[in-house]
């Protein structure tokens, strides 16, 4: 089994806690995300920011959350860019789409089931398959809950190849589309 140490290290500055609010100041829900793209610009999915009244993000080591603001977002891919703050992070590295492949190895890392600390699981590529509308997704064999949503699928190496959502499968094209969305 390979060491994912020094990977961890290198990911866990750029991906953050989601924590959502309502218009009451009522906690609705915590998820994941990760700086991608460009510095100050966190993906998630757009799920774990619909309809919320204040966002917040909690990056490791730091106490006190940073203020963000959806950016963009687009509900067909479920997806989500957020605006902060706080350039000292960042982004994480694309990985070559050409190199996924099935059984090859993952990490993906975030925060589930409400866990305030940065949590890592492996897992490998089931399989690539096309969801209803003909979009490419990959299935993971690991341990993906409530709260992983919106953070990074990546191969050994901490390189982004997709976006988990642990409300459906991980859909590479959503990586396609951050980088075609502009502010």
């Amino acid at each position: 089994m390979r060491d994912h140490s020094s990977t961890i290290l290198k990911i866990k500055p750029s991906i953050a806690l989601i924590i959502t609010l309502n218009d009451k100041n009522v906690i609705m829900g915590t998820g994941s995300g990760f700086i991608f793209w460009k510095k100050n610009i966190l993906v998630t999915c757009n799920h774990v920011v619909k309809g919320v009244n204040s966002i917040f993000l909690k990056f490791p080591g730091v106490e006190t959350p940073i203020s963000a603001k959806v950016l963009l977002k687009d509900e067909e891919h479920d997806l989500a860019l957020l605006k902060f703050e706080d350039d000292s992070r960042s982004p994480l590295e694309l990985a070559p789409k050409d190199t996924v492949k099935e059984g090859m190895p993952v990490l993906f890392a975030g925060y589930p089931i409400n866990i305030q600390d940065l949590t890592t699981h492996q897992g490998i590529i089931s399989s690539i398959a096309k969801d209803p509308t003909g979009k490419v997704i990959y299935l993971i064999d690991g341990t993906v809950n409530s709260g992983n949503s919106g953070c990074p699928l990546m191969d050994e190496d901490g390189k982004v190849i997709g976006v988990v959502n642990a409300k459906g499968a991980v859909r590479p094209d959503i990586i396609e589309k951050v980088q075609g969305m502009s502010s």
